[in-house]
């Protein structure tokens, strides 16, 4: 055997036999192994992304994700109950489950007419051998051979028993100085009925920017109570950085033309797609796109319309212009979890003067940023470098409130509201 071949084969076969047995849990969207891809949650038979079903409902959601493998494997999944700031909360699973503690995945299929093969997977939650009986922040756990220490994915959705009734809107900045760049989501929560008896204190909120969870406002408390309405206006605290119009390409077509794509081509087995050069928002001025909000749409035109098990696998290859920054850069949006994650990270090309990355992706419609770690939490993202922050964006926001159960000290979830900071 050739020693490039060799190389070949020994790092395809530590790629498909990588396990992820005994690591630890992360209360967060994780695809725990290399050969897990493209995990989706959606409400079912919808592309609405907002992870929350209504408590004793007959809605579901739906897990979708792929594995880089031409056999299935012997999955199971469950839900595990947290706080309202994705801690494991103190119930045992008999306290918040209704049925079976565990379910088999039984709906998969495999890719048809793909060079890459896979194994695509399908779960659709809760069913009646398995759901919650308690409102709150859940995680959905899948992993392999009834072992659960062996973490294939987990992935956050909310379960709401909707007793509150929570109204308002983004807007501005009221501080002038933050005017132009920041946007201010105020609001009120009106407690109805029902019986709280220190919501100064029991009584929390989450906002939430475009389903990310890496900006999330955590733990919001009122800033005052009148009757039974709970008033969220402040200057500070409720605060988020309006972005930019997220960038986008489209490959659900490998064969023809796609928008911001400048070539196609196949190398062996592995499709590649070159995107036309990005360049730095840094000092431009805001300019009104439509967009998707920083999510995907899993699609193949080419065949007959079965994106999920059709779509084939392409290295994708980002070129971004900027002057060298002194912080890491990563392509960022729903492909990559909404997490700086090291698949995305770009490597700096001293001869041409930019950043590059190729990453292997999905057929599908893309929506994404270039960001960089902030200096004072490197844990954050920042657009100051790379897209810039404009008041005038487009963005949806989430709110939650949460409410402390007095008999089982649990934050069960009471409310949601959804506005957009383009309807003010």
């Amino acid at each position: 055997m050739k020693k490039y071949q060799l190389l070949t084969f020994c790092i395809t076969f530590t790629f498909f036999t990588l396990r992820s047995a005994n690591v630890p849990i992360q209360y967060n969207n994780v695809q725990y192994e290399p050969a897990i891809k493209t995990a989706v949650l959606t409400q079912y038979n919808s592309y609405e992304r907002f992870p929350a079903i209504d408590l004793n409902s007959s809605q579901q959601l739906e897990l979708i994700f792929d594995e880089l493998k031409s056999e299935n494997d012997n999955y199971q999944y469950t839900f595990i109950h947290c706080s309202s700031n994705w801690e494991l909360s103190a119930l045992r699973p008999n306290e918040y489950l209704a049925g079976s503690f565990f379910e088999n995945v039984t709906n998969y299929h495999f890719s048809s007419t793909t060079f890459q093969v896979y194994t695509h997977y399908s779960i659709v939650f809760p069913t009646p051998e398995m759901k919650p009986k308690l409102s709150g922040n859940y995680i959905l756990k899948v992993y392999r051979n009834f072992d659960e220490t062996d973490i294939v994915l987990t992935h956050r959705f909310m379960v709401v028993d909707d007793k509150f009734m929570i109204s308002g809107g983004a807007n501005s900045a009221t501080n002038p100085a933050q005017r132009f760049t920041t946007q201010e989501i105020d609001f009120s929560v009106d407690l109805g009925d029902n019986i709280v008896p220190n919501p100064l204190i029991d009584v929390k909120s989450t906002i939430m920017q475009n389903l990310r969870w890496d900006n999330a406002i955590f733990d919001l408390k009122p800033r005052f109570i009148n009757g039974k309405k709970l008033d969220y206006n402040y200057e500070e605290g409720n605060l988020f950085g309006g972005g930019n119009e997220f960038r986008y390409f489209d490959i659900r077509s490998l064969r023809f033309l796609s928008f911001n794509v400048r070539r196609k081509y196949q190398e062996g087995n592995m499709k590649h797609v070159l995107l036309y050069s990005d360049n730095t928002k840094m000092n431009l001025p805001y300019l009104q796109t439509i967009d998707f909000n920083g999510k995907r749409v899993i699609d193949n035109r080419d065949g007959s319309l079965k994106g999920d098990i059709e779509g084939d696998y392409c290295s994708v290859h980002f070129t971004f212009i900027s002057d060298k920054l002194d912080k890491d850069v990563y392509i960022f949006g729903e492909l990559s979890d909404w997490q700086m994650r090291d698949e995305f990270k770009m490597e700096w090309n001293e001869n041409f003067n930019q950043y590059e990355a190729t990453v292997v992706l999905k057929q599908a419609y893309y929506n994404y940023y270039y960001v960089t770690p902030q200096k004072e939490d490197p844990t954050k993202i920042d657009l100051t470098f790379t897209e810039n922050n404009f008041s005038n964006t487009e963005n949806d926001y989430y709110i939650m409130t949460y409410n402390k159960n007095p008999f089982m000290q649990y934050d069960e979830l009471l409310g949601t509201f959804h506005c957009n900071s383009r309807l003010r």
